[in-house]
């Protein structure tokens, strides 16, 4: 076999889009090729928060359970809302997808996932991928590599992509911090949200590891120029709760930021060789910036769609563009909706005005709240929190003060 055809596909990024890509490739007999500029174990900076529908994927990836005995399980949300009162819920998964989520450091469910890709067959370099190759493939260190097909699955980083065909055209970076500590006396087996004593939109978060760790972090998606990085450490000794949660605690890691990309609607997503999975392709959810899943599940789609090109036109390259239109077309049957509900509520909806009435109703705004996280977990159609009715209640109604919130402790 000549070198020119080494490797039918080169993944670039080893996370969970790209570790996902070349095992489904690998797996169905496509020589690929996996590209990451670390080597692994290591760290990347998240929530860690494996949804019902990201296990879903993991299962399908025959990982789901190597994940679970490491992973911390939750099976409870609990929020707080800007005007202090509190609410909580139950995690639903569609169908027979699990009623928790898992949370798992990045630095271990990432080499995970990059371990079952080279069990399939996928090979795996270390190297910084500056550009693309002429006529299909990458540069990696002075080295050419060729292929008929590039998959991006390089994050939220633009070095790269500005300079392919994918480059956007206005990329959304939100920002976000996290940082992990132990020895704490309880954190609660829950995750929660804070949406109190912090910029809007936006939120803290506290998902536990473990019995005595945590992750914390602070996500903003808003105009101004906030630095997650630096109000992450101010929240955690001075937020009220968040403070009085982590009192005691130790860091495990220093506190470290991190771009989020969530401009899937206008985001290029395929072009002449090349092809966009995971937060490159702008999939992550604006509303509530998890990411994870649809990177697992963007990952399945592309990879369908790249065996039946490969396939279809075994002579053609690189792949064109054209023949690579199916993905384009899952990808928007799958989250389009969903992104058009999440990018309108992230821009109207995420105020305290209406969070204070979303969380603050007790047990007669429960449905609403409960349906609304169904729907972002993708346990439910996106239609279904338009409820004529339910909208109705939530924009006449008056949040409860934090007295005579519905609180279950």
């Amino acid at each position: 076999m000549s070198q020119a055809l080494a490797h039918e596909v080169i993944v670039v990024g080893a996370g969970p889009a790209g570790s996902a890509t070349a095992y489904h490739l690998a797996s169905n007999g496509i020589r690929t090729l996996l590209i990451d500029k670390a080597a692994f174990p290591r760290d990347k900076v998240c929530g860690d928060c494996l949804s019902p529908r990201a296990q879903h994927y993991l299962e399908r990836l025959g990982l789901l359970g190597a994940v679970a005995a490491e992973a911390h399980r939750a099976t409870r949300i609990r929020f707080q809302a800007p005007g202090g009162a509190e609410a909580e819920t139950s995690i639903t998964g569609a169908g027979a997808m699990p009623n928790s989520t898992l949370v798992l450091a990045r630095r271990r469910f990432d080499l995970l996932l990059q371990q079952q890709a080279l069990a399939a067959g996928a090979r795996f370099r270390v190297g910084h991928v500056r550009r693309l190759a002429p006529g299909g493939g990458v540069e990696l260190e002075g080295e050419r590599l060729s292929a008929r097909l590039v998959v991006m699955a390089t994050g939220a980083a633009l070095s790269l992509i500005k300079r392919t065909p994918l480059a956007p055209g206005r990329a959304v970076h939100t920002v976000a911090a996290r940082c992990y500590l132990t020895r704490m006396s309880s954190p609660g087996p829950d995750l929660r949200f804070f949406f109190d004593h912090l910029p809007l939109p936006g939120y803290a978060w506290l998902f536990p590891t473990g019995s005595h760790s945590a992750n914390l972090g602070y996500w903003y998606s808003g105009r101004a120029g906030v630095s997650a990085a630096g109000l992450l450490p101010k929240l955690l000794k001075e937020h009220p709760l968040l403070s009085a949660l982590t009192a005691g605690g130790e860091g495990a890691s220093p506190v470290a930021g991190y771009p989020i990309r969530s401009d899937f609607l206008r985001a290029p997503i395929r072009a002449h060789g090349l092809l966009a999975v995971g937060e490159a392709a702008g999939l992550v959810n604006p509303f509530t910036g998890e990411g994870i899943d649809y990177a697992l599940e963007s990952a399945e789609l592309a990879a369908a769609s790249i065996i039946a090109a490969l396939r279809q036109a075994p002579g053609e390259r690189p792949l064109s563009a054209r023949a690579l239109a199916g993905y384009s077309r899952s990808l928007w049957q799958r989250f389009g909706p969903l992104f058009v509900l999440m990018a309108f509520g992230q821009r109207y909806a995420f105020n305290p005005w209406v969070f204070d009435r979303l969380f603050g109703r007790g047990e007669d705004g429960q449905p609403f709240v409960d349906t609304l996280i169904q729907v972002c977990f993708g346990a439910a159609p996106p239609a279904r929190v338009l409820s004529p009715l339910e909208l109705i209640r939530l924009v006449t109604s008056r949040p409860a003060s934090r007295a005579s919130a519905y609180n279950r402790h």
